[in-house]
């Protein structure tokens, strides 16, 4: 298999460093039974409580809408969790676009497996020989760079909405047919960043042809939810296909354990799930396009003059990372703060809701105190030096 470095070296040069991903602490229990409970510093606590309780009182009406549940993990330990009446820590709820950071994880479970050689060697899809559509790369797909003609943020109806026809209108028995009737190629693969949940459905399929699984939530499960204690559900389309931009289904506790595999660089209990680097290379903007607010399956927190500038937070700590779905979920990874904040919820996606959400989770991690000052240095690995 080719060496990680390569694979994930080309277009990434970052424009400011990374933050370092904090170990795990010594002597504490990794969470796949469940989570260790602790308790949020006092000074943190009393700016906190206000801002969950204003969230949890929201109605659908205003900003954010809806919150259904809060988790918060500091240190690797759960330290506040709270949810809306009819839900719990047990009940299991739709990711939406959160999954499309899981299945991104999957991608670098199946490299780390050996079963994917190159993420710039054209991934596996229903595109026949000849069909430019067949040429485009895991890493262009990752990056949402495809090149295809889809229309999904920006929509201004349900007709022209893409995801809408996808999943819900002549599409939604197969996908994959889908993309292969109504998305020709309209740009040069890697130039241009467009949002697509319909390039991670392929990705999703891609996954279950490498897999060779009989059983794809078998091998899903075996090789991520399993590891981490994870208790997930993914979801199909009638002709098989595995939903992998929209449907994986959870609990608030269990997304929480998805986040912090991620802060903990893709380690889990002494093994590696993860490539090293994986990480680095899915919070890292390419650079190859005028957008700099997604990595490869997660959205990124620019520093300065984030674009799309609706789909970023607009104020520190900037090296937060995130999966973020349809209607107000969301997982909120902040390194620096050792920190993973999930909420989940219903609101409308227009408006000036999501804005809200994401200086909303800002705001609950600025009032953590950031960890020592070498324990935050920007990342001296060698996997991230070839990513900068």
């Amino acid at each position: 298999m080719a060496a990680l470095g390569l694979m994930l070296a080309p277009g990434l040069a970052s424009a400011e460093p990374l933050v370092r991903l904090p170990p795990q602490p010594d002597e504490l229990a990794w969470p796949t039974s469940g989570w260790e409970t602790g308790e949020m510093p006092a000074e943190t606590a009393i700016l906190v409580q206000p801002v969950i309780d204003h969230a949890m009182a929201g109605e659908l009406a205003d900003p954010m809408g809806e919150t259904r549940a809060v988790v918060i993990i500091h240190h690797g330990k759960l330290v506040f969790e709270t949810y809306r009446e009819g839900f719990g820590p047990d009940t299991k709820q739709v990711s939406w676009s959160m999954a499309k950071s899981i299945t991104s994880s999957l991608v670098g479970r199946a490299v780390k497996l050996g079963l994917i050689d190159d993420l710039d060697a054209p991934m596996p899809t229903p595109f026949a020989a000849g069909d430019p559509r067949a040429e485009i790369t895991w890493r262009q797909w990752l990056t949402m760079t495809d090149g295809l003609d889809y229309l999904e943020i920006g929509a201004t109806d349900l007709r022209t909405n893409d995801v809408v026809q996808m999943m819900y209108g002549p599409g939604r028995f197969d996908v994959l047919q889908y993309a292969q009737d109504n998305l020709p190629p309209v740009h040069t693969p890697g130039a241009m960043w467009n949002y697509s949940t319909a390039g991670f459905h392929l990705i999703g399929h891609a996954l279950q042809q490498v897999s060779g699984a009989a059983s794809f939530t078998d091998w899903f499960d075996r090789n991520l939810a399993d590891p981490i204690g994870m208790d997930a559900v993914i979801e199909y389309d009638t002709a098989g296909t595995y939903l992998g931009g929209s449907l994986v289904w959870a609990s608030a506790r269990d997304f929480a354990k998805f986040g912090y595999l991620y802060l903990r660089d893709g380690m889990w209990d002494g093994r590696r799930l993860l490539p090293d680097g994986w990480v680095d290379f899915s919070r890292t903007d390419p650079e190859d396009t005028d957008a700099n607010t997604y990595g490869a399956g997660f959205w990124l927190t620019p520093s300065a003059n984030p674009v799309p500038a609706s789909q970023a937070a607009h104020s520190p700590p900037y090296d937060a990372f995130s999966a973020q779905g349809h209607e107000g979920q969301t997982i909120w990874i902040v390194p620096s703060r050792d920190l993973v904040i999930v909420h989940l919820g219903l609101m409308d996606n227009a408006g000036e809701n999501w804005p809200h959400l994401y200086e909303w989770n800002q705001e609950m991690a600025r009032a953590f105190p950031p960890i020592a000052a070498d324990a935050n240095a920007p990342e001296e690995t060698e996997a991230a030096e070839q990513l900068q």
